[in-house]
């Protein structure tokens, strides 16, 4: 019997719900928007079981993308994920959203010598960043930082790389300073459920869930948040 992963991707302004069979994605639907994931996600994960013709109690898994990324995508994402696997008692898979992104960048192009920076809009010139192989290992675990003209240059200075490929919707505004050379650039955007499937297979062979109830969104950086003034 396939193995049947439904897979959540809410930490940007991407909503979107796989259903994949073996690592494979099967039916897809998402959208792009700034609000309105909770009504959306709800609504996707009803559709993509619908078109299976099948129910929730068949999957094998619930996948979700862990963060970094949007403080409030994350936790619909999470919390809708959590409440599935409670109520199916199915067992809960969190992937790293970047990893995810620099997948997507994997399947565009395939270089087995190549980095895979997957980077994440966090304002001005900060970026959310992880580095990666094209066999999906950590080159350099997700970190935040303020983008610079040579962010990047010491990757070329590892004798395993001999290029540096772009992905994410922060790649934009990097390429206005950047310096560092050779550089591709993929046309993956933004991270989908269906660039979570693979890994979520993956980590669901490995045995790698985690503990629904004690799990917490991966934020990486705290959230902004303004004080009132004191009124007198």
């Amino acid at each position: 019997m396939a193995i049947k992963i439904l897979s959540i991707e809410t930490a940007t302004r991407s909503c979107s719900v796989c259903l994949s069979k073996d690592g494979q994605p099967w039916i897809v639907r998402e959208v792009q928007s700034q609000s309105g994931h909770a009504e959306q996600l709800t609504l996707f994960i009803q559709e993509v079981m619908q078109m299976a013709n099948l129910n929730l109690q068949e999957l094998d898994a619930i996948a979700v993308s862990k963060g970094p990324g949007s403080y409030t995508g994350l936790r619909i994402g999470i919390s809708t994920a959590k409440g599935l696997c409670y109520a199916l008692d199915k067992p809960m898979l969190a992937i790293d959203t970047l990893k995810a992104l620099a997948f997507g960048a994997i399947q565009d192009y395939y270089n087995p010598k190549a980095a895979y920076v997957a980077l994440m809009d966090a304002r001005r010139m900060d970026a959310y960043v992880g580095v990666y192989t094209a066999d999906y290992e950590i080159l350099k675990a997700p970190y935040f930082a303020t983008l610079a003209p040579t962010t990047f240059d010491d990757l070329l200075e590892h004798p395993a790389i001999d290029e540096i490929v772009l992905v994410g919707d922060a790649v934009e505004k990097y390429q206005d300073i950047c310096t560092t050379s050779p550089l591709k650039i993929s046309t993956v955007q933004l991270p989908s459920s269906k660039h979570l499937s693979w890994l979520a297979y993956l980590a669901y062979q490995a045995e790698q869930t985690v503990d629904v109830a004690y799990f917490e969104p991966f934020y990486l950086k705290k959230p902004n948040i303004t004080k009132p003034k004191p009124k007198f």
